[in-house]
């Protein structure tokens, strides 16, 4: 006796989730990139030495 999957999930499926899900984590991405930049003054992202990272020196 065979039993057959009650539902399977066709490409156009599977697309629309990977879809929702790229959306979704662009998302949270945006809204904590945005909130990480407003905290307050002890706890902002501090910009790095630039003899440690000189790749990222402008001003060469």
């Amino acid at each position: 006796m065979t039993s057959y999957p009650a539902w399977k999930p066709t490409i156009g499926w599977h697309l629309k989730l990977l879809g929702a899900l790229l959306l979704v984590c662009t998302a949270a991405y945006a809204v904590l990139a945005y909130a990480a930049g407003r905290l307050p003054a002890p706890y902002q992202q501090r910009q790095p030495a630039p003899e440690t990272t000189p790749w990222l020196d402008s001003n060469r």
